[in-house]
């Protein structure tokens, strides 16, 4: 999370910081090709433009939860002490792990 005003800014700061950082190094052909970023635009009803935070994701997919917590570690760790140094004391990091769970329609 980030102040709104700073979302252009940010932008440019994340290509080159995750080109320098190497934040994609290491990872498997399908893990780098899944990582992308994203942004909320609304949550509750409420468009993102009448908050004063701005919430980005940068999501990648990994084969296992180990090899998620592996790369944190070893990559985005860097990645996410330089964002806050960039963009703090208004800008918070967190990360979240998911599972894909398998479902069909009746």
């Amino acid at each position: 999370m980030m102040e709104l005003s700073r979302e252009e800014e940010f932008l440019g700061w994340f290509g080159r910081a995750v080109a320098a950082l190497g934040v994609l190094g290491g990872l498997s052909a399908s893990s780098a090709s899944s990582a992308s970023l994203t942004a909320m635009r609304e949550a509750g009803g409420v468009d993102y433009r009448q908050a004063e935070a701005q919430t980005v994701a940068f999501q990648v997919e990994f084969e296992s939860a180990d090899a998620a917590r592996a790369w944190s570690r070893e990559r985005f760790a860097s990645l996410a002490a330089a964002f806050e140094e960039a963009f703090g004391p208004q800008a918070m990091v967190f990360t979240s792990i998911f599972e894909k769970l398998e479902w069909k329609p009746d």
